[in-house]
């Protein structure tokens, strides 16, 4: 189903998602199958913190519908701890990217976020950024993906910066979160990003956002969508199962209809595309 925005959620394997979201009789491996019929895309979170093996990646393409797509955080090894250094993280970015082939074979990688920690600053560090960019390994046309870049410091909030990602077909994420401004600027007429981080006191991600917020923010969204091809649209809030609750908000309040109605999914067919019952097995609803 082709969608010009696609909503959902950073990351799919909370456990505490067990009962505000995932039925608790569905298992920890069965928690993509399940989110998969509901939404069209996920921003896979689990990247950040380890580079996943192929195999897995290898699965995460087989589980998903096919015209599902992924997003995927770059390590935080090349962006956190090494700050874009090439000397110190280029090794780990190719064994990154080598990993993610198969959702680029099946055409379901969309985009990598290149998320940068507050420590990277424009005066320090622009032309590590530069340099990043212009040595990227891959074609990303000819690998049919998007590159989008998350500052955290507001010293990234210039003209300057946002002329750059315009001349380079790099797309701005925009955030919605309490150190920089809910900028909404499109620097790649193709593609538009959005990240909801939330506004949580101790923890952004600890926030819901409330309709009346949702509202306010849609019609914000119908603006932008108008100027662009895509977007990829995403709730980081995962404290509680948030994200997929706000999530889903918002794509009532932009007409978009999930995959499947969350009421309507089966359970039993869930299992059965997990093989832990057969594809025979019938439910009790068929006889009721």
């Amino acid at each position: 189903m082709e969608q010009k925005a696609l909503i959902g959620c950073s990351g799919w394997s909370y456990e505490e998602w067990s009962g505000p979201f995932y039925p608790k009789s569905i298992k920890p491996d069965q928690y993509l199958l399940y989110y998969s019929k509901i939404f069209y895309t996920n921003e896979i979170n689990t990247s950040f913190y380890q580079i996943p093996s192929k195999y897995m990646v290898e699965r995460w393409a087989k589980k998903t519908p096919k015209e599902f797509v992924f997003s995927a955080k770059l390590p935080k090894s090349v962006t956190h701890e090494n700050l874009l250094d090439l000397d110190a993280c280029q090794g780990d970015l190719d064994l990154f990217l080598t990993s993610m082939e198969p959702l680029v074979r099946a055409g379901k990688l969309w985009a990598y976020l290149v998320q940068l920690p507050p420590s990277f600053k424009k005066e320090e560090h622009f032309s590590y950024l530069k340099e990043f960019i212009d040595s990227w390994p891959e074609d990303r046309k000819e690998k049919g993906y998007e590159l989008v870049v998350e500052f955290r410091h507001e010293s990234w909030m210039q003209e300057e910066v946002f002329d750059y990602l315009r001349q380079q077909s790099l797309t701005y994420c925009s955030v919605i979160e309490p150190t920089l401004p809910p900028r909404m600027d499109i620097t790649n007429p193709h593609f538009f990003y959005l990240r909801f981080h939330g506004y949580g006191q101790k923890i952004w991600f600890d926030y819901f956002f409330k309709e009346e917020e949702i509202k306010n923010w849609g019609l914000q969204l119908k603006d932008v969508l108008k100027k662009v091809d895509r977007a990829g649209i995403y709730f980081n809030n995962h404290f509680s199962g948030y994200a997929a609750k706000d999530a889903l908000m918002l794509m009532r309040q932009l007409n978009i209809e999930p995959r499947t109605d969350p009421e309507k999914v089966s359970i039993l067919d869930v299992k059965k595309d997990a093989g832990e019952y057969s594809e025979g097995q019938t439910s009790l609803e068929k006889f009721m």
